[in-house]
């Protein structure tokens, strides 16, 4: 049964316990993986993430931002982390109709909703269709609780190790704004909070990768009222 993957916890042998020093013998014999407790601690320790999102909760538009997280650890199974995202643009170009998106440098997509709705009007009536609000950055501070730890092993070679968490934080949104004419852009910020959960699966005790998913809910600028926004991203992440 080479391979073959015994989850178990086995008291330490007495050298009367003749059963159990059996067990064991037996297990070695038959070249069984034993799981045994983690070789690394979080708790104390930093964490630094970068990965990639998509948020595409928006009818009119896809996002892609590029978020940077950084992590302590008080205990192995609570953190407080620190999250910022950038999906804004790299230009002043306005483009047109202000509709900004990658085609004027920005980290966001036109859905085919959009696409199709320009192709049913004309340039007047489209005039009258503006995407009042873009996001683009949000910073945001979570504690993180990892309810379940756990590990496995691929084709009983070698072994990593996942969690399952989840966190509810607060934050701050920047949105991008049109302005009175084509060539002028406002700014503003709200505040916002969050929901989520992920999991983590680590290697060689201190490489990760991550996959995260957010819902945030904010207050427009624009228009009255909250807004949504479903984010799912997936990370690499480092333990210090």
């Amino acid at each position: 049964m080479s391979g073959a993957l015994l989850w178990c916890s086995v008291a330490q042998a007495s050298p009367g316990n003749d059963a159990a020093r059996e067990a064991m013998e037996s297990a070695a014999e038959k070249e069984l993986v034993t799981l045994e407790k983690r070789p690394f601690a979080k708790a104390g320790r930093g964490e630094l993430s970068l990965g990639i999102s998509t948020i595409a909760s928006d009818i009119f538009l896809v996002y892609m931002p590029v978020t940077l997280r950084g992590a302590y650890h008080f205990k192995e199974w609570v953190s407080l982390e620190l999250s910022a995202s950038y999906m804004g643009c790299f230009t002043n170009d306005v483009g047109d109709n202000q509709t900004r998106a990658a085609g004027q440098g920005c980290m966001r997509f036109l859905t085919p909703t959009y696409d199709n709705l320009i192709k049913r009007q004309d340039e007047t009536e489209l005039r009258g269709v503006t995407i009042k609000e873009y996001q683009v950055a949000r910073f945001a501070l979570n504690p993180v609780f990892s309810v379940f730890m756990g590990k496995f092993a691929l084709a009983g070679e070698g072994i990593a190790h996942f969690e399952l968490n989840v966190t509810a934080g607060l934050g701050v949104q920047i949105v991008e704004m049109p302005g009175k004419t084509r060539s002028h852009i406002e700014y503003g910020a709200s505040f916002e909070g969050n929901l989520g959960a992920g999991v983590r699966f680590v290697f060689m005790n201190f490489v990760g990768l991550r996959m995260d998913f957010r819902e945030y809910l904010f207050g427009k600028q624009k228009d009255k009222g909250l807004g949504t926004a479903s984010e799912f991203s997936l990370s690499v992440s480092f333990l210090l």
